[in-house]
């Protein structure tokens, strides 16, 4: 028979368990959190149950879970298994394929770079290159990019890739054998005519600081005036990847950037942990497109005095998300903290997560061409088609001969005979008011100063070409070198020296007085004189 300690002893067990479960109750019932999910479930439950139409308890969450996301920032999302695999490789630096860069153009992927010495170079790949199969399999109509899975495997297996090359009109099968391929962060590093050294890094993937470090001790050796980074286009990435590029710069315990969120993990101050490669100073071109840690890594140098930047107001994106895993091979990228700079300043306030502000330039640079001839021109492939089509009348020019206008006379012909008819805003705003004027029966005399308007408009449209012959020139002798010798030359010999706000920070840097003046302003961000006048 039990005594009174063992019977006590249980009792109280008893009531702890007791206190225990509904203790857990009353949390459940007092957390708004958890009970907002016990009552969705709920619901969800009810309706898959007593709804007259069937629907999948999946349909439902997925739809609750996708408005949940568009409550929060537009960097907050969830991932598919193949956007998390594709990051994950992307993490590593590395992938197996061919050596390739593509853009998927109608029903098949054009190739718009061959690295050298990868397996589509080996095999005679060139830019231009049209992939019309991979392994006997027809890019898909629909879904071109779907052929990049195709092209990518195992490194050491085989692959047989069938090409079209309008060059030569014909179509070409070539078996490659895949290896690993390093991604390329840096397009192009290289010294100036003026002696400057410029590096055009395209993003902060993993191991892009490494091979901008790699760049800076092989430029050091040929003492360049300074340096030119640009960051034009450049989407950012890893925010190690932008402190690590910093700190190439800056002097050691500087501080890089620090980093505020709800967790004590996520709030954070990062510092330069190492002496810099170089003391030289720097210009930064920036865009709108230059975002997240290309922001980061200017926001630094500059803050630091390290750097002049030169272009357009940055795209403004100051916040760090976090990758978390889930167990079915999804993965949600979430928006866990914010960033600041050195002088405390966020590019997102404290209070949105909505509201971008970009860091402005130190001096401005604008294309300020006819924006959208230019925008025609370069996303519609005239000038790859144009190329394709003259192949061997433009290379009998030699590499330093300027084209005569007689080429842009022929490339306005190729793309009328192609369709293509430019119409500049302002007389397709015309068009849309005269229509409207017609429609209420307006008096005689606004129908005829419209017309006389449109006439104008449609008479400055067919001269554009002729005000834009320097850009065409440009990007015509960019994509046949591109084509012929490959990316490194085509910046080489076009681009570097081409390109009027790489020449503008090559001066830049070749006037201590006038790099001093920007990095100490008296006032607002100064106009780059000719930043008006036409350029490249």
């Amino acid at each position: 028979m039990p005594d009174k300690k063992e019977i006590l002893t249980g009792f109280l067990s008893v009531v702890t368990m007791i206190a225990v479960v509904f203790g857990c109750g009353w949390y459940v019932s007092s957390d708004p959190m958890l009970q907002a999910t016990t009552l969705f479930q709920a619901a969800a439950v009810t309706i898959s149950q007593r709804y007259p139409f069937h629907l999948y308890g999946k349909t439902l969450f997925d739809g609750a879970e996708q408005s949940l996301f568009d409550l929060l920032d537009p960097f907050s999302f969830r991932m598919s298994r193949r956007d998390f695999a594709d990051l994950v490789e992307e993490s590593s630096g590395e992938y197996g394929g061919i050596g390739i860069s593509v853009v998927a153009r109608d029903t098949v992927l054009m190739v718009m770079a061959v690295y050298e010495g990868g397996p589509g170079y080996q095999a005679g790949m060139r830019a231009g290159d049209l992939i019309v199969s991979v392994e006997g399999t027809k890019v898909p109509r629909d879904n071109p990019d779907e052929a990049i899975t195709l092209i990518r495997g195992p490194s050491g297996s085989k692959v047989h890739v069938t090409i079209y090359r309008p060059a030569l009109d014909d179509t070409l099968a070539l078996e490659m054998t895949r290896s690993q391929i390093k991604l390329e962060h840096l397009m192009y590093s290289g010294v100036t005519p003026d002696d400057a050294a410029y590096i055009r890094l395209a993003d902060f993937e993993a191991g892009a600081s490494a091979d901008l470090e790699e760049a800076l001790y092989t430029l050091e050796e040929k003492s360049p005036t300074g340096y030119i980074i640009d960051l034009k286009g450049n989407p950012g990435g890893f925010l190690e990847e932008a402190i690590a590029a910093a700190d190439l710069f800056l002097d050691k315990g500087t501080l890089v950037v620090g980093t505020s969120g709800r967790s004590r993990w996520e709030s954070r101050e990062f510092r330069s942990e190492y002496d810099p490669v170089t003391t030289r100073p720097v210009v930064i071109l920036t865009d709108g497109g230059s975002a997240s840690a290309a922001e980061i890594f200017t926001g630094a140098l500059r803050g630091a005095d390290r750097a002049v930047v030169v272009g357009d107001t940055t795209f403004g994106k100051g916040l760090v998300q976090t990758v978390m895993s889930l167990a079915n091979g999804e993965a949600i990228r979430l928006t866990t903290s914010r960033y600041y700079f050195a002088d405390g300043r966020y590019l997102n306030p404290p209070d949105s997560t909505l509201t971008f502000t970009g860091l402005a330039p130190d001096l401005v640079w604008r294309d300020s061409g006819e924006i959208s001839f230019r925008a025609q021109v370069l996303a519609g492939f005239l000038v790859y088609d144009f190329v394709d089509r003259y192949d061997s009348l433009l290379t009998a020019w030699p590499a330093d001969f300027n084209y005569p206008d007689t080429v842009v006379a022929l490339f306005r012909r190729f793309t009328q005979a192609s369709g293509v008819n430019y119409r500049s805003p302002l007389t397709a705003m015309i068009d849309l008011t005269l229509e409207q004027q017609r429609l209420e029966q307006s008096p005689k005399e606004i129908l005829d100063s419209l017309e006389k308007l449109r006439a104008q408009s449609q008479a400055s449209d067919r001269d554009v070409f002729e005000r834009e012959k320097d850009f065409l020139k440009y990007h015509i002798r960019r994509v046949l070198v591109e084509r012929h010798q490959g990316q490194a030359a085509a910046y080489r010999e076009v681009i570097v020296p081409g390109r009027a706000d790489i020449r503008l920070a090559a001066s830049i840097l070749a006037d201590p007085k006038k790099y001093d003046a920007l990095m100490n302003p008296a006032g607002k961000p100064a106009m780059a004189q000719g930043a008006e006048e036409n350029s490249r």
